[in-house]
């Protein structure tokens, strides 16, 4: 018997999509749990197998897709069509942003993806740690992510009964924040959401490795290669800084999350009941 590609939450192992997460499991404050396949999370999709289209359209029941990329990125690599799947593009950053995270790390591309993270992480000067802190601010405050963001939350309102997968080339910068605000969201706890934001790591470090190793041969610069591998993965420090720029701006998340990305207290309610198991509601 074929076995299944879902664990009871947590990681969906899937042939071609290393960082592809069930949040169903997760647990809140009041201690309720998120439903399982209902809230995916996931990089790029555009190497999925046949048979990974079909776990996530059968066994985990994929209704909506929600796209964060780039018009240039969903052009170069564009998710595969599957039948009955509405797919939505809401792009969280500009295309100029997006063009210097270097979020994709998929071997087949090594050669064009080592000049372009050689370049960008030449222009750091070894010091990737500036940018990083302004991707992240850029995430929470900027105006247009803050406007898609919200839209994200009306999407997941919007969608049916069916899981909703959102994704962006890696799954862990734009992905991450999103998936962050919307933990919050559903009353999950802020130690919980780092470890959820950090777990990336654990699916795309083998790749981040490769491709710094890679940098390092052909350069022989240690210090290339070293912020190479920052750029490629995730650190507790970059959702803390996320977090910080909220509070320091909105006092908390929650009032972030009502001011600024315009979410009520019958919308926050109404995705509780939603993808959350029985429970009172606030």
């Amino acid at each position: 018997m074929k076995e299944s590609g879902i664990n009871s939450y947590g990681r969906i192992r899937l042939e071609k999509l290393p960082n592809t997460r069930d949040l169903g499991g997760i647990r809140t404050i009041d201690g309720r749990s998120i439903l399982p396949r209902r809230l995916i999370r996931s990089g790029t999709l555009f190497e999925a197998t046949t048979g990974d289209i079909q776990i996530l359209s059968e066994e985990c029941r994929v209704g909506t897709v929600i796209d964060f990329r780039t018009e240039t990125e969903r052009k170069q690599k564009p998710d595969p069509e599957i039948p009955g799947i509405i797919n939505i593009f809401n792009p969280i950053l500009d295309e100029k942003t997006v063009g210097i995270t270097m979020e994709e790390e998929e071997a087949k591309e090594k050669k064009e993806l080592f000049s372009g993270i050689i370049d960008h992480a030449a222009s750091l000067g070894g010091k990737p740690e500036s940018y990083i802190t302004k991707l992240y601010e850029d995430l929470v405050l900027s105006d247009s992510a803050a406007k898609q963001y919200g839209r994200f939350f009306d999407l997941l309102l919007e969608a049916d009964d069916r899981a909703v997968l959102w994704h962006c080339s890696a799954g862990k910068d734009r992905v991450g924040i999103g998936t962050a605000l919307l933990l919050s969201a559903l009353s999950v706890d802020r130690e919980t959401i780092v470890k959820d934001f950090v777990l990336t790591n654990a699916y795309v470090m083998d790749g981040a490795e490769a491709v710094a190793t890679m940098v390092r041969k052909n350069t022989g610069d240690h210090v290339l290669a070293d912020c190479v591998r920052v750029l490629l993965t995730v650190s507790e420090e970059y959702i803390n800084q996320a977090f910080h720029a909220i509070d320091s701006c909105y006092d908390t998340v929650d009032s972030y999350l009502t001011k600024r990305l315009g979410l009520s207290k019958e919308k926050k309610n109404l995705l509780r009941q939603k993808f959350l198991t029985a429970g009172s509601v606030d």
